[in-house]
């Protein structure tokens, strides 16, 4: 039963983590629309400042992705308790 209980909670974390993505996505989007909107009403032909805001939250936005939707499920975790198991194994060796 505990098996079941722990794939439940990871599955209630990766599904948060999803959501939460995509609010970051759309608030990401929404924003940059509004910065667009406003550079390009008040300064008809000039610079487009709005892009510097863009690139660098859209960086942000491309690593939460990779988080979210590549490394997800807990891979880093899993990864990482691999490497306290070989640690131990060679503690245990070494003794």
């Amino acid at each position: 039963m505990e098996d079941k209980e722990k794939r439940q909670e990871m599955a209630k974390k990766i599904a948060k983590s999803k959501v939460d993505f995509l609010r970051h996505l759309g608030t990401y989007v929404f924003v940059m629309i509004v910065l667009a909107v406003i550079n390009n009403v008040k300064n008809t032909g000039g610079d487009q400042w709005w892009l510097w805001p863009a690139g660098i939250w859209g960086a942000f936005v491309l690593a939460n992705f990779f988080k979210v939707f590549v490394f997800r499920g807990g891979a880093m975790k899993r990864y990482e308790d691999q490497l306290v198991r070989k640690e131990l194994e060679k503690m245990d060796r070494e003794n």
